[in-house]
């Protein structure tokens, strides 16, 4: 049999970053809150296999993951396989149709997708009903924490045990994303997770998120959009400013990131209205923007040199 999921990727304007465990669990140090980005997506297909162990697959026409990548993807569906006590073994393919391992959050899709196909095969093989989604989102989490907000949309609040969406009152908006680098990124978001909490910053950290986090659901419920700027923007140099003092530092902002950047903040200083801007664990910039003004904005940044743009509703 042949079962098949597909789930979008996300992009959060309060960040994840720290966790309190090194196990499975993904349990984070402060809430977090995220725009679902639908166009960015992984698929998933789980077929039967008559070898004696799992396998892993890259789906046709998709970008390549790193091994290790390839690996951990595998080790967590043979993992809550044997947790939902189903046999046998299985053929497993995923592929994005957006660069993987770039800071543009794969993995958050990745693992939404495959606990997704996963829950559909188990609850076939068993004869049950699948998981509620809230369920399958906290089973997610355990192999990639982001991933549990690419279950809800199109915002999305990850706050310890509950993640479900969050009213907002702002228009439609577009993810414009500076595509600056696809390459692999040199320090995995997992390994970022565990430095930055040799930064003299993270201390407090906990309680930054957790203020931000407040204010902009407030932001998001009144479609206050300069707010929501505000208070992106605030968090993300809060932290990229932890791996930048992080024992040993690191760092994932290029020069045409700090360019992107600028421009965004001399457009806010001078013409009053801006994109919101964030970055990931990542060089490339995002920047949401109201679906009625994108041509204008995605004008703008082509016409920075060295600047590709992807494109993705919310």
């Amino acid at each position: 049999m042949l079962w098949k999921a597909s789930a979008p990727s996300n992009i959060a304007l309060i960040k994840y970053m720290g966790k309190l465990d090194s196990g499975a669990g993904n349990l984070a140090t402060n809430p977090s809150l995220s725009m679902t980005i639908s166009a960015f997506r992984t698929s998933v297909e789980i077929e039967n296999s008559t070898e004696s162990e799992d396998r892993w697959e890259l789906l046709a026409g998709s970008t390549p993951l790193r091994a290790e990548s390839a690996k951990r993807f595998l080790d967590f569906f043979t993992r809550i396989k044997k947790e939902q006590e189903v046999s046998g073994a299985f053929v497993v393919r995923s592929g994005n149709n957006f660069p993987s391992d770039a800071g543009l959050a794969s993995s958050a899709s990745s693992f939404a997708a495959l606990t997704m196909a996963a829950c559909q095969a188990f609850a076939s093989l068993k004869g049950t009903a699948p998981l509620p989604l809230e369920n399958q989102a906290m089973i997610s989490r355990t192999g990639s924490g982001s991933s549990c907000r690419s279950f809800f949309g199109p915002w999305c609040a990850w706050e310890g045990s509950k993640i479900g969406t969050v009213p907002s009152k702002l228009p439609a908006l577009v993810d414009l994303v500076a595509v600056l680098d696809t390459g692999y990124k040199k320090i995995s978001s997992s390994e970022a997770h565990k430095r930055v909490q040799s930064s003299p910053l993270f201390e407090g950290r906990p309680l930054r998120a957790q203020q931000r986090i407040t204010a902009l659901k407030a932001a998001l419920a009144n479609g206050d959009y300069r707010m929501t700027s505000e208070i992106s923007w605030a968090e993300l140099w809060d932290m990229h400013s932890l791996f930048h003092t992080s024992d040993v530092p690191f760092f994932y902002l290029s020069p045409l990131s700090m360019t992107v950047l600028r421009w965004s903040e001399d457009r806010w200083e001078k013409k009053g209205h801006g994109p919101i801007a964030t970055v990931d664990a990542g060089p490339n910039v995002h920047l949401l923007v109201p679906e009625s003004e994108k041509a204008m904005f995605r004008s703008e940044l082509e016409a920075i040199p060295g600047v590709q743009v992807l494109e993705s509703p919310a």
